[in-house]
C-alpha cells in the first residue's frame, strides 16, 4: 500500500494518492497476510525558520522477519535521518525569507508512506544580521562538559552583541563575544537522553541550537584486586562507572546474603566468594573470588588476562609393557613426533604399563584404563592388543604411521579452555590449587594421573638404549579410573569469559618400589562432545611438577 501525506492548499507540491497493490504474487504462504505500514502523522509537519528536531512515530502491523523499515529523503536541509522505535530527523534553518517543502519516505518492503515537511521562511527580511558558522546540532556525552557557538554579526553596532539563553537549568551559558559564545553542560546521571535549545536572538532575528545530550550508562563494573586468595588476605575493591573511579560514592555487598561489606575486606578460611557493587541506583555484574585454604599452593597469576587463545596440548596413553616385541615400534613413533618441531608443542604422552603385571613399570591405575575406555569418546570399551594408542580418549589405533594423522585429525587451532594449577604432596596426600579459564561456557570435568620419570627396565626389543629408560610412566589416578567412567572428576560450568578456581585433596598410593621423587602430575581437561553423543573428549592437558607451578598455556 503506497501513501502520501500532504499539505492541501500547496498547489502543485504535494497530492495525496492511494495505490491497491496486488497481493496476488507467487507467494509460498497465500494465507500469511501482508505488512501494514502507518505513521501518526495527519497531513504535513510545519516548522519555523529555525528548523529543529522531527521525530515521526510508525507502526507496522504483521510484519516480516528479516524485513527492516528504511527513510529517505531528497532535500539537503533533512538530513541526519535515524530509524529507531521511531523515525528521527533534523531540519536545518532557513535562511531564504521563502516557504520550502521536502518529503521524507518511509518504506518497508512494498509498504511506503511519504511525509511531507514545510518549513517557513526567515522574517527578518533581506539579509540575516548574524549567521550560525558552527554546527546547530550539538551532541554532548553524558559525563557533560563545555561546547562552544561561533557565529558572524551582520548588525551595524559592532558594541552590540547578542542575547543567548539557554531552556534548561543544566545547560548554562557562560561567557558570550562577538564571535563566539560558551556554555557548560552537567553531568547526566539518569538513563535516558535528554535536549535543550540555545536561543541567540540579535536585532530581531533568532534562531535555534539543539543540544542532545547521551543517556548515563546503565553498566557498573566492580572489580577486585585478586581473584584467588588465600584465607585471612585482604581483597580490595574498585568501581567503575563511565570511566572513572567512583568507589568513594558506591557500595559493595556480598551475593546472596546483600549484606553491605568493607572495603578493603577480609577473606574467611577458604571458598567461593561473590560479590555486587551499587552506585546511582545500577548494579554491577557478579565478581568471584576463590578463597584458598593457606596451606594449598599458589598457582601463577593470570599472564595475559585479556587472552583467550590457548595452545591444545593433546592426550596421548601408549598402551605398553616392557615384554611387549612390538611395542618399541610405536614408542620410536611417538619419540619422532616430538622431535619435529610442528607436532612438539601438541601433545603430553602417558606411557601406561599392563603387557605384564610383573613388569616394574605396572601399575593397576594402567590397568583399569586398559580395560575402561567408559564415559568417554572412544570408538570401543576395552583394548585388546599390544601395542596401541589413544588419542584424547578418542579412537583406538595399533599402527605406529597412524600417529601424526590422528594429531592432525584431532588438534584444536583454538581449544576452549586452558588450565593453571600448582600441586604438591604433603606425606601421603596431593593438593592442588587449580584454576581453569574458559572461552566458551561449558561443563568441564578433570583427570589428574601421577607420572613417573627415569624408571631404568630393559625393553624388549629395544632398538636404542634410550628405550630402557621410562619417564612419564602413569602410577596413580587421584581423581579415579573405573569400570563406569576414566573421565575423571566435576570440575564444574565455567561461564565463556571467566575463569573458575578450585583448591583438591587426593589419597596418594605409592607402591614401595616408586619414587616419590621422581613423581609428576598431568591434568586433563575435557569436556562434553557433540560428536560422540555428549561423552567425554579431551580438551587440553598440562604437566605439572610436584613443587612447582603452571599457567595459562597462551599461543
Amino acid at each position: 500500500m503506497k501513501r502520501l501525506f500532504a499539505l492541501v492548499g500547496i498547489i502543485g507540491l504535494l497530492t495525496a494518492s492511494c495505490e491497491k497493490i496486488s497481493t496476488e504474487v507467487n507467494d509460498p504462504q497465500p494465507d500469511t497476510p501482508a505488512p501494514k505500514l502507518s505513521v501518526d502523522i495527519e497531513g504535513i509537519i510545519t516548522m519555523g525558520a529555525e528548523g529543529g528536531d522531527v521525530e515521526i512515530n510508525y507502526t507496522i502491523i504483521d510484519p516480516v522477519e528479516g524485513l527492516t523499515l528504511e527513510a529517505t529523503s531528497t532535500n539537503d536541509w533533512i538530513g541526519d535521518i535515524t530509524v529507531g522505535d521511531s523515525v528521527t530527523l533534523f531540519v536545518d534553518v532557513n535562511h531564504s525569507t521563502q516557504n520550502r517543502v521536502g518529503m521524507v519516505t518511509l518504506s518497508y518492503g512494498m509498504e511506503s508512506i511519504t511525509v511531507g515537511i514545510q518549513q517557513e521562511g526567515a522574517t527578518s527580511g533581506g539579509e540575516a544580521l548574524f549567521e550560525v558558522t558552527s554546527e546547530r546540532k550539538i551532541a554532548i556525552n553524558s559525563k557533560g562538559g563545555e561546547g562552544t557557538i561561533l557565529y558572524t554579526l551582520k548588525g551595524d553596532d559592532a558594541t552590540l552583541l547578542p542575547e543567548i539563553t539557554s531552556n534548561k537549568e543544566w545547560l548554562t551559558i557562560n561567557n558570550i563575544t562577538s564571535t563566539e559564545a560558551t556554555f557548560s553542560v552537567e553531568r547526566n546521571r539518569a538513563t535516558e537522553k535528554r535536549n535543550a535549545k540555545i536561543t541567540i536572538s540579535y536585532m530581531g532575528s533568532e534562531l535555534t541550537i539543539f543540544v542532545d545530550q547521551d543517556a548515563a550508562s546503565n553498566e557498573v563494573t566492580l572489580m577486585v584486586d585478586k581473584s584467588v586468595v588465600k584465607g585471612g588476605e585482604a581483597i580490595t575493591f574498585t568501581v567503575i562507572y563511565e570511566e572513572e573511579d567512583v568507589t568513594a560514592d558506591a557500595t559493595i555487598h556480598a551475593n546472596y546474603t546483600n549484606e553491605e561489606v568493607s572495603n578493603p575486606y577480609t577473606t574467611p578460611d577458604s571458598g567461593e566468594l561473590s560479590f555486587y557493587a551499587k552506585y546511582n541506583g545500577l548494579k554491577s555484574k557478579i565478581c568471584s573470588v576463590t578463597v584458598i585454604p593457606a596451606y594449598a599452593p599458589e598457582f601463577p597469576e593470570d599472564s595475559n588476562p585479556e587472552s583467550f587463545d590457548f595452545n591444545q596440548r593433546m592426550l596421548i596413553v601408549d598402551h605398553t609393557g616392557l615384554g611387549c616385541a612390538y611395542c618399541p615400534g610405536v614408542k620410536q613413533a611417538i619419540h619422532d613426533t616430538q622431535e619435529k618441531a610442528e607436532y612438539k608443542d601438541k601433545f603430553n604422552v602417558v606411557y601406561a604399563y599392563t603387557f605384564s603385571s610383573n613388569e616394574v613399570c605396572y601399575s593397576s591405575a594402567a590397568r583399569t584404563l586398559w580395560n575402561y575406555y567408559v564415559g568417554v569418546c572412544s570408538t570401543g570399551d576395552k583394548l585388546t592388543g599390544y601395542p596401541s594408542f589413544t588419542t584424547n580418549y578418542c579412537f583406538n589405533y595399533t599402527g605406529k604411521y597412524q600417529l601424526e594423522q590422528r594429531i592432525d585429525d584431532l588438534w584444536e587451532e583454538n581449544p576452549a579452555a586452558s588450565i593453571a594449577y600448582a600441586a604438591e604432596i604433603e606425606g601421603d596426600k596431593i593438593i592442588v590449587s587449580a584454576s581453569l579459564k574458559s572461552a566458551v561456557s561449558q561443563n568441564y570435568k578433570i583427570s589428574l594421573w601421577v607420572l613417573e620419570d627415569d624408571i631404568y627396565a630393559k625393553q624388549t626389543n629395544a632398538s636404542a638404549e634410550w628405550m630402557n629408560t621410562h619417564s612419564s610412566v602413569m602410577r596413580d589416578a587421584p581423581t579415579g579410573v573405573s569400570n563406569s567412567d576414566i573421565s575423571g572428576i566435576d570440575f564444574g560450568y565455567v561461564e565463556a569469559g571467566t575463569t573458575l578456581s578450585r583448591v583438591m585433596e587426593f589419597d596418594l598410593f605409592c607402591a614401595n618400589s616408586w619414587r616419590k621423587e621422581n613423581f609428576k602430575l598431568i591434568a586433563i581437561i575435557s569436556a562434553p562432545s557433540e560428536k560422540y553423543d555428549g561423552k567425554y573428549e579431551v580438551v587440553t592437558t598440562s604437566i605439572c611438577e610436584f613443587g612447582q607451578s603452571v599457567g595459562f598455556d597462551y599461543k
